[in-house]
């Protein structure tokens, strides 16, 4: 219970200096290290989502229309309401801890084993500075960035891929998309997107900078911790959501009082 207390702890701290200090981004050397963060994160992660994200909305729309007997309406409603608010930063979360998540982990845990990080101390860096805060604020805006690319990706692909395989008419479901459609969806999605990304970024650095050994074998271990306990966050923190815009979490067992 300690050591969850002491983490807890110490990637609240390492959140709070990452707001406090996001001045530090303007710095040269910083500014690099976004841009890799970003780059890597974010642009070089894009390919693995197309498949993904059309397969996703073709299966949504096909269920619904010919599992369900439903009509376009209704399979566009549920097309928004599962992907736009709930799918989407989920993939895009899932991806970014499965491939960020581990790489930042093992990187910074290889710098603090290997005396790097010391090394930045004695010549007066702060490694806070140098290495978490731009990879909390890379990761958050790489993972809403994805977020919104599952987003187009389920939804256009979807609806293209229904309107060839089912025989839905496609005009029909991009009118009821754009009746549907809200901004509110799209502010949800990117907010909760924003946390989920703040809350791997934060959490794979905890644990790069603390692995709890001076050993090479506490590299993998500190990674495994890192993506264990970024999925668990991830999913607190949406629950954390549905509770406080739908009202109900865990499938319903919990109800807000109205």
């Amino acid at each position: 219970m300690l050591a969850v207390y002491r983490e807890l702890e110490g990637s609240a701290q390492l959140l709070a200096h990452a707001i406090r200090r996001i001045g530090v981004l303007r710095v040269p050397p910083v500014a690099e290290e976004l841009t890799r963060q970003i780059y890597f994160t974010g642009a070089a992660a894009t390919g693995g989502i197309v498949l993904r994200g059309a397969f996703i909305g073709t299966l949504i729309i096909a269920y619904v229309i010919e599992v369900l007997n439903a009509d376009a309406a209704l399979a566009v409603k549920m097309l928004l309401w599962v992907v736009l608010r709930e799918v989407g930063p989920l993939i895009a979360a899932v991806l970014v801890i499965q491939r960020s998540g581990t790489a930042v982990a093992t990187e910074l845990a290889l710098r603090e084993i290997s005396g790097e990080v010391a090394s930045l101390r004695r010549m007066r860096i702060d490694p806070q500075d140098y290495l978490v805060v731009p990879r909390v604020v890379g990761m958050a805006v790489s993972n809403a960035a994805l977020t919104l690319y599952v987003q187009l990706i389920a939804v256009g692909g979807g609806m293209v891929l229904a309107a060839l395989v089912i025989n839905v008419p496609l005009a029909e479901m991009l009118n009821y998309f754009f009746v549907l459609a809200s901004p509110l969806d799209l502010v949800y999605s990117l907010l909760k997107s924003l946390l989920f990304g703040a809350a791997i970024a934060v959490i794979a650095c905890y644990h790069g900078l603390h692995p709890g050994s001076r050993s090479i074998n506490a590299v993998p271990q500190a990674a495994i911790r890192a993506v264990t306990e970024a999925l668990l966050a991830v999913m607190l923190l949406n629950v954390i959501f549905a509770y406080l815009v739908y009202g109900v979490a865990f499938f319903g067992l919990v109800t807000a009082q109205r």
